[in-house]
């Protein structure tokens, strides 16, 4: 064996006899191979040093005044601080009897004398390396061990994470059920043949979920009632309906509005802000007074219905969201794109 093999199988033996001729014989086989020698003379003297160093292996003796080995060696697998410590017996005979009984109080090995140091030296070589494979297992049992708890302790979260999502779905389902019975077009009033066209164009909007959609009419006819009714009658009812009065914005914070920002981006940017059209997602955004947003304004919503994704202010990363644009404007929108205060190219898009 080379010696770095020789540095890295060495372990901390505790030799236990009462003779010193063999004590000196089992160190002049053990020193040479790199291991690390204690010494005790009696059962009670390997108790206390074994308890205190901890060895790695155990070479005993049974014969010994005072206490034997076998009641020395029932002690030490008793203990909690020594259980875990692999006991060779040493005996000068090989009847089977003894052997039994040695094994039965939780030896591994025997070595008889008179000593060969070559088989000494093998059968310590093996039960270290039995010891530090045992201790690797467990210590690789613990970590699984540990890991599994954190895996159980993740799964209980998840599942009363899902039971909370699955009881905010119940309660948003509940309220998106009452929101589409409040603002369905059960409660439009009217029986003119100019109301029955817009309901039919209502339900079929309902149903059709197309990306844009733009309202015309005077003020107070009812612009918003129509959008209500478009997303809580359609497929998008369970998600959010997200009103912005275009009208009622300052221009200063108008981009911030519709698109978010994130901190810093601007003085009192204090925290980062979800837009109009995050806060959307999934959903509707009802742009009212749409005809009164700023040009530079317009060229931005444009690119968003156009690419589907939104760039907060100070930031240079997309992000993409899935809205459904209902528009609504008194304003003669034709008249306003001659005059050049609103964008041809957004009017079809809408």
């Amino acid at each position: 064996m080379s010696t770095e093999q020789t540095a890295s199988a060495a372990g901390t033996i505790l030799l236990v006899d009462d003779r010193p001729e063999n004590l000196q014989l089992l160190r002049d086989a053990l020193v040479p191979q790199g291991h690390r020698i204690l010494v005790a003379t009696s059962g009670p003297a390997a108790l206390r040093v074994a308890a205190g160093k901890e060895p790695d292996l155990i070479l005993l003796d049974i014969v010994m005044p005072e206490m034997d080995g076998y009641e020395t060696c029932r002690r030490l697998k008793g203990d909690e601080r020594t259980c875990e410590i692999p006991v060779v017996f040493i005996t000068a005979r090989d009847e089977k009897e003894s052997l039994l009984r040695g094994f039965a109080v939780g030896g591994v090995d025997y070595i008889t004398k008179p000593f060969a140091a070559e088989e000494v030296q093998a059968r310590v070589r093996t039960h270290l390396e039995n010891s530090r494979l045992t201790r690797a297992v467990l210590r690789n049992n613990a970590e699984l061990e540990r890991q599994a708890d954190e895996l159980r302790a993740a799964n209980l979260r998840l599942q009363e994470e899902i039971g909370r999502r699955e009881r905010a779905d119940e309660r948003l389902q509940l309220i998106s059920q009452q929101e589409a019975a409040r603002w369905g077009i059960e409660g439009f009033v009217g029986r003119s043949a100019t109301i029955g066209r817009i309901l039919e164009e209502i339900r079929q909007l309902q149903s059709a979920d197309v990306a844009s959609i733009l309202i015309l009419g005077e003020s107070g006819t009812g612009k918003e009632l129509i959008a209500r009714a478009i997303h809580f009658g359609g497929e998008r009812a369970g998600k959010p309906f997200i009103p912005m009065n275009c009208s009622a914005i300052p221009s200063e914070l108008a981009e911030s509005s519709f698109f978010g920002h994130v901190r810093g981006a601007f003085t009192g940017a204090d925290a980062g802000r979800k837009g109009c059209f995050e806060m959307a997602d999934g959903g509707t955004l009802f742009l009212d007074e749409v005809g009164e947003m700023p040009l530079e304004l317009q060229a931005k919503l444009l690119r968003v219905l156009e690419s589907g994704v939104v760039m907060p202010v100070g930031s240079q990363k997309e992000k993409e969201v899935d809205v459904h644009v209902l528009a609504a404007t008194n304003a003669d929108l034709p008249t306003r794109i001659a005059a050049g205060s609103f964008r041809k190219d957004l009017y079809f898009r809408l």
